[in-house]
């Protein structure tokens, strides 16, 4: 495989984790649970991912953070706090260990506020691995269990293909239209055909878009043929 195809293969094998962690409110998927899952499988792919700031861009700007608060002694007053934002820009480099010389780069970037600027430095670096695994490879993560996700996933799809069947459909319906404009006797060759991918009869109930598809092109060709 080439690396694009080992990236594809990753991606599939990566499309769910679980939320495990919580911290200032929210719930998310820990930098641990994604390592575990995708190093795992870079071994098994012979794939390397390689971080690196790029040089000259790293900036350590001291911020003063103001937050509301009351106590009963003094009524309302702002606490002041004073953090250090530390930013840079950043590429990882993903590269096919059966090839080195094939690599791509992502270009990406890390941004970490803390009262110290070293654990600043090092929380952006995880926030910026974290989200570049969860983004790059499409990882949905919910606090949801994995057949939960999947069965969201079934509804979504079979949605879109609702959507795609509907307007191949209405091609059928104005191709069935023509031809009976012009054969008005044609009413049985055309439920021979429909009858073939509807039991019923009634095409507009098709929600497959493949079987919408074989449907509008036996039309064209069965009933279209003399116009060819």
């Amino acid at each position: 495989m080439n690396l694009y195809e080992k990236l594809a293969r990753l991606r599939k094998r990566v499309e769910f984790m679980q939320e495990d962690a919580k911290g200032y409110g929210y719930t998310y998927t820990s930098e641990e649970s994604i390592l575990a899952k995708i190093t795992g499988l870079m071994e098994e792919l012979h794939l390397s991912l390689i971080p690196r700031i790029v040089p000259g861009t790293m900036k350590v700007t001291q911020v003063e953070l103001k937050k509301k608060k009351f106590m009963k002694e003094v009524g309302l007053y702002d606490d002041v706090t004073n953090e250090y934002l530390v930013q840079a820009d950043m590429e990882y480099t993903w590269v096919n260990n059966d090839d080195p010389a094939e690599t791509i780069v992502i270009p990406w970037v890390f941004a970490g506020s803390q009262s110290d600027p070293s654990q600043a430095m090092g929380s952006g670096l995880t926030y910026a691995n974290r989200y570049l695994l969860m983004k790059m490879f499409q990882i949905a993560s919910s606090e949801d269990d994995p057949d939960a996700w999947r069965s969201k996933q079934r509804a979504a799809e079979a949605e879109e293909q609702k959507l795609i069947a509907d307007k191949i459909v209405e091609e059928v319906d104005k191709a069935i239209h023509t031809y009976l404009d012009a054969n008005p006797k044609g009413g049985p060759a055309v439920r021979k055909i429909v009858e073939k991918y509807r039991k019923d009869g009634d095409y507009f109930k098709i929600r497959e878009a493949m079987v919408a598809t074989k449907l509008l092109e036996e039309i064209k060709k069965e009933l279209f043929k003399e116009e060819k």
